[in-house]
């Protein structure tokens, strides 16, 4: 319509050629009068007949030009917003587009469009639309007001006054809602006054980033329970809060849309005979619980009560799982997927494709999601499976069979320990179980000749998570005793931890490893044989590797100090239940093994180790240890914890006790009895002996215990007559010849030794009596 009056208005601006050539002929007709009547006197002068017309330059209208431009302007804002409108329309269909996949990931990736629809403000660019075909609208009714008014008042009076109420309605429309934008909503509106009100509503910002994934989720179940009109949508939307991250400001936000209303009305009208109840029902049951507040460690623990309590009335396997504990395995799984991911992209040269490889990435992609269905619904057999297919995997590798890159072999440890916590769980007052679980993967780290060996510190994450699951460690935010599932949740953040700062890992593998293999050790009923013993003392690390003040994620600081003390605990149960597995040689080895590599110089004695002290003595002086070299390894391993040590004991009761009760006095004398030459294989027990019950005798002695009953007892094989005690300073005076006679002759055979000694001998001789001993010519050799 606009365009028939603006090919006419437009007319107006160029200078009009018929009349022109009217005027042309006009002149022509004059001429022509004048040369018919050129006699006749009375005629006008010809001259004036026939003068030239002059033309005059040509200027459009003021009024014309001022009516084009409304029209012109009309017509090419309308053409404009027609373009844009297309492209708007084009906008729209391509955030409609992508429908595919389950129904859950459309309304996640529905809630990600719309967000980026909201940060590009696209909703409000095209709200201005329509105020540009109103302005086109206006346009073209101000022209034709000023067209009819130069033609003709009375038909320019009716148009006018329509297009001025026009424009007043609209102000209205645009300006009311914006008065009462604070007070009440008004009905009236036009797209600028709503453009102006969503501007000034400060809308949220939103990225589109992981992190808000969770928000995002919720805000989609928000909306989706709130708008949908379609019954089956919202049931699947109350049922997929199951799975949401729990927060006050999520619970307020799906309360609000009473969400939490609905799930109950929905767990009243669930059919028991449909096929799927049982998933139904589980789905409700945890999305009911996600408006449940946190519970406290003693809620815990009495939920896990009533969860052992229904399991055992045949009740089902359902756990209450806390959101926490969820959120932390879903992030968990994120966090592994994506490094998959960056893993095996093309440009990752390490990555090689191979069948192997594949089923490790294919496990440890799937190992979370896996480990919170066991956690939530206790099906032990499925994980058992699951860890048998690593342990055979690996065995695999071990035996040459599957190719399997560090990478995928830590993936393979990562899920490894995800399915460890959620196994332990049932295995917690069945031991046994989850120590034949590590003693698996103990095995396949142990050397093997003609075979790849598995390094040891892949085992460092599983292993941390056995220990954490049979003791409550100090150092978590949770006070002891935690119930099991707690243990679970601890495991499972310092996986996380260490999945997501791996360079943190070799700083404290010793200390996961030894601490793993001294609560082995602790559970000794399920793990004493010869060859478990030998296995976990071949895999001990070396304390010296872990530096000082290194910890463990949620243990307390100074890991490395508390595994040395954990370990002597350890120890000392495990020398007093099991006397006789000890005595077997390889065995007592192996014990010697560990205490050496636990102990440090800085190791913090909670209780004294005087019954590892007494089997150290005892493993010295064993004639089935009897060293064929100075260089003899468990000799060197045991006067080693002598040196360590040196300085922490006291003459108290208990070491008066451990002592007689192994007779180490009596054997001492013995030894010391043997009269061995420097160059005899038997002359560091010897020497030994004698050093050593110099010590222990002046030990008791200068403590002023040695009149203690179990103290006698200890001493008698060098009191030798029991009626001397009846004058205790009687006894006293034999014990202290005996120690002066000891004492010239180990420093006599210390002076006379021309072979470098283990250190303690030189610890021996400088606490030899003052009265005896004088400057050793032979003490720049230590």
């Amino acid at each position: 319509m606009v365009l028939r009056f603006v090919i006419e208005s437009s007319k107006s601006l160029k200078e009009d050629q018929a009349e022109i050539s009217a005027r042309r002929l006009d002149q022509i007709a004059g001429i022509l009068f004048v040369v018919a009547n050129i006699s006749n006197p009375l005629q006008p002068n010809p001259a004036n007949s026939i003068a030239p017309i002059t033309p005059k330059p040509f200027s459009p209208r003021p009024v014309d030009v001022c009516i084009n431009a409304f029209w012109f302007f009309s017509l090419i804002l309308s053409a404009a917003v027609a373009l844009i409108s297309m492209l708007a329309k084009e906008w729209c269909y391509r955030f409609m587009s992508g429908r595919t996949g389950d129904p859950w990931s459309q309304v996640k990736r529905r809630q990600q469009r719309w967000v980026g629809v909201e940060k590009w403000k696209m909703e409000q660019a095209i709200m201005v639309l329509p105020s540009f075909i109103h302005l086109a609208f206006l346009s073209f009714a101000t022209g034709l007001c000023v067209y009819l008014w130069d033609l003709h008042m009375s038909v320019a009076v009716p148009a006018t006054i329509v297009t001025l109420g026009s424009m007043l309605v609209y102000a209205a429309s645009t300006t009311f809602p914006l008065f009462n934008y604070f007070v009440a909503v008004c009905p009236y509106s036009t797209s600028v006054s709503r453009l102006i009100k969503m501007l000034q509503g400060s809308p949220k910002n939103f990225e589109e980033h992981d992190s808000e994934e969770p928000r995002i989720a919720v805000e989609a179940l928000s909306w989706l329970i709130s708008t949908s009109e379609d019954p089956k949508s919202t049931d699947i939307a109350l049922q997929a809060i199951a799975g949401a991250y729990s927060s006050d400001e999520d619970k307020k936000l799906l309360e609000k849309s009473g969400a939490d209303k609905m799930i109950s009305r929905c767990l009243i009208a669930l059919n028991p005979d449909s096929n799927s109840y049982e998933q139904i029902l589980d789905l409700c049951i945890r999305a009911r619980s996600f408006f449940r507040p946190s519970l406290t460690e003693e809620e815990n623990m009495k939920a896990y009560s009533n969860q052992m309590f229904q399991k055992g009335l045949g009740l089902g396997n359902q756990r209450f799982i806390s959101r926490e504990l969820q959120g932390k395995i879903r992030d968990l799984r994120n966090t592994i997927n994506k490094q998959i991911i960056i893993h095996m992209t093309p440009s990752n040269l390490d990555f090689l494709p191979t069948p192997g490889n594949m089923r490790a990435l294919n496990i440890g992609s799937t190992a979370a999601s896996h480990c919170l269905r066991s956690l939530q619904h206790g099906i032990k057999a499925q994980t058992g499976e699951l860890f048998d297919s690593v342990i055979r995997l690996l065995e695999g590798y071990k035996n040459g069979q599957d190719n399997l890159g560090p990478t995928e072999i830590q993936y393979l440890m990562t899920c490894t320990a995800m399915w460890l916590s959620s196994l332990l769980v049932d295995c917690h007052d069945h031991p046994a179980i989850g120590a034949h679980h590590i003693m698996q993967l103990l095995r396949i780290a142990t050397r093997a000749e003609g075979k790849q060996q598995l390094r040891l510190g892949y085992l460092r994450l599983p292993l941390v998570v056995y220990a954490l699951s049979r003791r409550d460690y100090p150092g978590w935010i949770r006070p002891p005793p935690l119930s099991p599932i707690s243990r679970a949740e601890r495991a499972i953040e310092v996986i996380a931890y260490y999945v997501s700062h791996p360079h943190e890992l070799e700083g404290v593998s010793a200390d996961m490893i030894n601490l793993a293999l001294l609560q082995l050790l602790s559970d000794s009923e399920n793990v004493l044989h010869d060859d478990g013993i030998v296995t976990i003392s071949e895999t001990f690390d070396p304390m010296s590797n872990s530096g000082a003040g290194a910890h463990i994620h949620t243990l307390a600081l100074d890991t490395s100090a508390y595994v040395a003390s954990y370990g002597l605990e350890a120890m000392d149960k495990l020398i007093s239940e099991h006397e006789g597995l000890l005595s077997e040689v390889h065995v007592a080895i192996a014990c010697l093994t560990m205490l050496n590599r636990t102990i440090t110089y800085r190791t913090n004695y909670n209780v004294p180790p005087v019954k590892i002290y007494a089997f150290v003595i005892a493993c010295i002086l064993s004639s089935d240890m009897a060293p064929s070299d100075p260089e003899a390894y468990a000799h060197n391993s045991a006067l080693d914890v002598m040196h360590k040590f040196h300085g922490h004991l006291e003459a108290d009761l208990d070491l008066a006790q451990s002592l007689g009760e192994n007779e180490i006095l009596a054997k001492l004398k013995q030894a010391a009895a043997l009269g061995a030459t420097s160059s005899d294989a038997n002359f560091n027990v010897n020497l030994f002996a004698i050093g050593q019950a110099c010590y222990l005798i002046g030990l008791a002695i200068e403590s002023g215990a040695a009149s203690h009953e179990d103290w006698k007892r200890c001493l008698m094989p060098f009191v030798q007559d029991e009626s001397l005690w009846e004058s205790p300073d009687t006894a006293i005076s034999r014990l202290e010849e005996q120690r002066n006679t000891l004492a010239k002759r180990y420093r006599a055979m210390w002076n006379n030794d021309p072979i470098c000694r283990h250190p303690y001998f030189n610890v021996l001789y400088n606490l030899l009596p003052a009265e005896i001993a004088s400057p050793s010519p032979t003490m720049s050799r230590i």
